[in-house]
């Protein structure tokens, strides 16, 4: 793992900050002094949008077109919960959705005092009982008698060459976000049982006095500081509504803050709680952002905040099997962004994309593009560790192999083919130039690409010299179709490298395809069995399959009893179904023309459709690979909701779609 980001509490608060809050304690001038005190109340947002609203510029075949499919129901349910997950990153701006999560958008917290700083404890970002939603914000303070403190949460800005960001004081553009749209900010906030409290809750003002709201700093906030009143908190969580209609939200540094003295509480300990604090409306800078969709709903803190690059290209080939062409250009457009904006590069790339270009195993989910004043750079997700104070990396998900690679590049060739538009077809083509350049060793097939940060200083990269059967069949995929639209011979010798690799890793004894290689890139792999080296095969290889054709009596005996699929030939059948091998065999079986086999293994996934519309990763937890990860641990999936399977079933509910065929 990589260490990225200090936490940053302030010792020194620049003036900017201080004058927000100067203003309104002591004794409170500034604040109007007849605001009064506010009580919590429910609110709903009116700014949701449903799927028919968003899906009506979406090209046909529609989905109301599909109604005699006999999974139409499932099909539709999974198309919007991807749907809903993939517009939900414009509909709020968090300024705290929950510990360690990416989509805070104000990292850096300001403390501020009068004069004892001993009054007031550092915030608690991951306190856990009886949070609202997830993990909460813990806020303890002492008022003392002529005395008062406050907590702000802004943006920062990370110096060229640093890793840790700074408070931003004022002096340096670009470091705001523009919030025009936005509606109102909310929050849930309660006391200790049995306790209540009174806060003064605040957004924006940064960089202005807050008695005059004129500027102190050369790059204030675009409108003074906007203040609900005193709040009296009970020891129930309620939702407060800060209004934001007809304030000028163009560059907004200050997200949040609230502030305690004396005059509202006496001498006493204070200590409240916040949760989903979010900005809601039509924001402006959300709009038009990249986005990702986050793969796993899952409170594991090593996965919470990744959107990997297979599960979206995924979801973008689901979107458009079902037509619904505006959602798969979201993913696909964020896909060009991430490679002309990655960290590797000493400037994004402009205009036409004419050299080879990498791409990340997972990004950021959510909006990609960075925060106001953090470089250029696509997100990379992560995770916060607490004890360290620092922000860690994941060396797999910050590298890239060609498989990944493939699947990105096949869902912008699809898009291509289907829709248009050149720099899709130049970015696949750029991707796949990386892969004959970084992958290739002069032996067919190729080599698993590299995990870790090629970025740093120096570079901390961990090579694969390995060859997975599964990533040549993807680079076979798409090195074919590229040579089928471009014609260039290079494309031709790397599909016939990758099928010439694939071909010997055929076990004729056994009648199954082998996984690939050991570490040393030349001695094949015969320690597992797995699925999609079956499958992918079959669906892959079209006619070049026929003299391999009893590998898919290696697939019938991986049935479960329950008609679906594991991840591997076990010894003796363990429980529970993996629900992405068991939908992507399921298409196998459609585009053979079986449908006996496709109804079982339909039957069997649709049973485990959640409510929300998405499946989960496997029927139960702990379902077994048979593969270990590089920390020596098991790779196991869990019964966490995953768009993949949610993806692949879209894709097997759909007639005469296959990812790995252009037509």
């Amino acid at each position: 793992m990589l260490f990225l980001t200090k936490k940053y509490l302030s010792k020194k608060i620049p003036a900017a900050c201080l004058a927000i809050i100067m203003g309104m304690m002591m004794p409170l001038a500034g604040c109007s002094g007849d605001t009064g005190e506010v009580t919590g109340k429910t609110e709903t947002s009116t700014t949701t949008a449903t799927a028919a609203e968003t899906s009506q510029t979406q090209t046909s075949p529609s989905i109301e077109e599909d109604k005699d499919n006999p999974y139409y129901p499932q099909k539709r349910d999974a198309l919007d919960a991807l749907e809903t997950r993939l517009n939900d990153n414009r509909k709020y701006l968090y300024v705290y959705k929950d510990y360690g999560s990416i989509e805070n958008a104000f990292t850096q917290k300001a403390k501020m005092y009068g004069n004892n700083p001993h009054l007031v404890e550092d915030l608690n970002e991951h306190w856990i009982s009886d949070s609202y939603d997830g993990y909460c914000i813990r806020c303890a303070q002492k008022t003392r008698e002529g005395d008062w403190n406050a907590w702000m949460w802004m943006t920062g800005y990370l110096p060229e060459g640093s890793t840790e960001p700074v408070l931003n004081d004022g002096s340096m553009d670009g470091q705001g976000y523009d919030l025009t749209g936005a509606e109102k900010l909310t929050f849930y906030a309660r006391c200790d049982k049995g306790r209540s409290c009174t806060c003064e809750f605040f957004t924006a003002g940064f960089g202005r006095d807050a008695s005059t709201g004129e500027p102190i700093v050369k790059y204030p906030d675009s409108c003074r500081k906007i203040l609900l009143g005193r709040v009296h908190i009970t020891d129930e969580w309620q939702q407060y509504t800060i209004p934001l209609e007809g304030k000028d939200l163009s560059y907004i540094v200050a997200g949040f803050g609230y502030a305690v003295n004396d005059k509202m509480n006496g001498n006493a300990d204070v200590i409240f709680y916040l949760d989903e604090i979010r900005f809601e409306g039509d924001i402006k800078c959300l709009k038009d952002a990249p986005v990702l969709i986050k793969s796993y709903d899952t409170k594991n803190m090593y996965l919470k905040n990744a959107a990997y690059s297979y599960d979206n290209a995924c979801s973008a080939m689901a979107f458009m099997a079902a037509g619904r062409q505006e959602d798969a250009k979201q993913i696909v457009d964020a896909f060009v962004y991430a490679v002309r904006h990655d960290r590797a590069l000493a400037e994004p790339v402009e205009g036409r994309i004419d050299r080879p270009l990498r791409a990340r195993n997972a990004y950021g989910s959510g909006i990609i593009s960075p925060m106001p004043g953090w470089g250029f750079s696509a997100r990379i997700p992560g995770w916060y560790n607490y004890v360290d104070e620092v922000w860690c990396e994941d060396r797999v998900m910050c590298g890239i192999n060609p498989g990944n690679i493939s699947y990105m590049a096949l869902a912008l060739l699809h898009y291509y083919n289907r829709y248009g538009g050149e720099e899709y077809l130049d970015t696949a083509a750029s991707l796949m130039d990386w892969v004959i350049l970084n992958c290739s060793d002069g032996r067919d097939g190729f080599t698993g690409g590299f995990d870790g940060w090629e970025e740093a200083d120096p570079p901390v990269v961990y090579k694969n010299n390995y060859r997975s059967l599964e990533h040549n069949i993807d680079c076979y995929a798409c090195f074919k179709a590229l040579y089928d639209i471009k014609g260039d011979q290079r494309y031709k010798d790397a599909y016939e490298s990758s099928l010439r690799f694939i071909k010997s890793l055929y076990d004729p004894t056994r009648k199954l395809f082998l996984t690939g290689t050991t570490g040393d890139g030349v001695t094949p792999d015969r320690s597992i069995v797995v699925l999609d080296a079956q499958v992918w095969c079959a669906m892959a290889l079209g006619d070049e399959f026929e003299p391999y054709k009893d590998a898919l009596k290696t697939v019938e005996k991986m049935k479960t009893k329950e008609g679906g699929y594991p991840f591997y030939l076990a010894d003796e059948p363990k429980p529970g179904i993996w629900c992405e091998g068991t939908a992507f065999t399921a298409l196998l079986y459609r585009e053979l023309g079986d449908e006996a086999r496709y109804k079982e293994a339909m039957d069997a996934l649709t049973k485990q459709q959640l409510d929300s519309g998405l499946f989960p990763a496997a029927s139960v937890d702990g379902l077994e690979t048979g593969i270990y990860l590089f920390n020596g641990k098991p790779w196991v999936y869990n019964k966490d909701p995953h768009i993949t399977p949610t993806a692949w079933m879209i894709m097997a509910a759909t007639e005469g779609f296959n990812p790995y065929v252009i037509r």
